[in-house]
């Protein structure tokens, strides 16, 4: 799928900031310092649930002042999409999950869905406690599967992008988080 920087602009322009980068940084804080009471001497796996989580273990590792490893688990349903469809593994972790703490960290706590489907697997590998990280936990009107241990910022269901988060593969890089327009499905961006 092809993306136009016009369409980006497009969607740039009718998207609106709900975290600028002060309170994205305060953000970040107060989650490093909610995961060090909790796992500061648990000698965790910190598990990057690629792409979305990149920019947000960039983030937390330096703010962790204690011994981990880290390692990556690469499943999506978007694949480059604004809906999510089948879960697609990609890559498992290398590191022995064998009666260690896992903290999985992810970019967006939407249906539940994938954070489900990672935990399990991880308790599957034999994981003695497995904790879930979000930066963003969607308010929806359906239960989840699964409820994060550790939010960072709660909102309702709009499409969102920025911190790790894309449009279409894009606007990962913004530094804020943004919400696209209402009708981000009919919004129509062209060059």
């Amino acid at each position: 799928m092809t993306v136009s920087l016009a369409e980006i602009e497009c969607v740039q322009k009718n998207s609106i900031c709900l975290l600028d980068e002060s309170a994205v940084e305060a953000m970040y804080e107060k989650l490093a310092a909610d995961i060090t009471i909790e796992c500061e001497h648990k000698n965790p796996v910190v598990l990057c649930v690629m792409n979305g989580a990149l920019m947000a273990v960039g983030a937390l590792l330096p703010r962790l002042n204690f011994p981990l490893e880290l390692d990556y688990i690469h499943a999506t349903r978007y694949q480059g999409e604004i809906s999510g469809g089948e879960l697609e593994w990609k890559q498992l972790p290398t590191t022995e999950l064998v009666n260690r703490t896992v903290i999985i960290v992810d970019d967006v706590l939407d249906a539940g869905i994938t954070m489900a489907k990672l935990k399990a697997y991880c308790q599957e590998q034999g994981a003695a406690r497995c904790y879930t990280v979000v930066l963003v936990d969607k308010k929806l009107k359906k239960d989840k599967p699964v409820q994060a241990d550790f939010v960072g910022f709660q909102t309702g269901d709009q499409y969102l992008y920025g911190l790790g988060m894309d449009y279409k593969g894009y606007l990962r890089n913004v530094k804020g988080l943004y919400a696209c327009a209402e009708n981000i499905q009919e919004l129509v961006c062209q060059d």
